[in-house]
């Protein structure tokens, strides 16, 4: 979204994300996309434009292939519609079980893709749209770990907002593998 392109005449044609960010309309835009996310709670409209600026929307038809376990990925994924589910292959780790299952559903608001993203390893799971499809904000590593190094506000808000949502799947993870012993 945020990088800029030139036209015939070597000028910009496409806003930078400094630019965008300033900008009313975007900032609007940014406000009503990430308002309900987990990954922006607690930022303020102009804070969330800085975030949109660097992302990239995309949308997915319902099982399509978002990403696939065990590849290197490198972005940041913020369910903007529809779901996303979360597979996982037992045979890729030496379990018997040949199919894969589905091991979560995500939803609106949701983040995903938050491993590779914070240390930079591969995928832990296979994410497909979901039955409705999805609409997906994506966040290159790079460019957000940038924008939180830049603005601190901003970088803690986003950090603290990731390490909650994976606390509580970790808890409610743990509550199911407790309530199946």
């Amino acid at each position: 979204m945020g990088s800029p392109k030139a036209d015939k005449s070597g000028q910009s044609i496409m806003p930078t994300s400094s630019v965008l960010s300033r900008d009313p309309a975007f900032i609007e835009f940014a406000h009503q996309m990430l308002d309900n996310s987990e990954l922006a709670d607690g930022l303020s409209p102009q804070q969330m434009a800085h975030i949109a600026a660097i992302g990239e929307v995309r949308s997915f038809e319902e099982g399509q292939l978002i990403c696939d376990e065990h590849e290197r990925g490198d972005e940041l994924y913020i369910i903007e519609a529809g779901s996303v589910e979360v597979w996982l292959d037992p045979s890729s780790i030496g379990d018997d079980v040949s199919e894969a299952r589905k091991i979560a559903s995500l939803r609106t608001g949701q983040t995903c893709g938050e491993l590779a993203l914070l240390d930079g390893g591969v995928r832990s799971a296979r994410l497909r749209a979901g039955t409705n499809g999805a609409k997906l904000m994506a966040f290159n590593r790079r460019d957000l770990l940038a924008l939180c190094e830049a603005d601190t506000a901003i970088g803690y808000r986003i950090m603290r907002n990731l390490a909650g949502a994976l606390a509580l799947r970790l808890r409610l993870q743990d509550m199911r593998l407790y309530s199946s012993e």
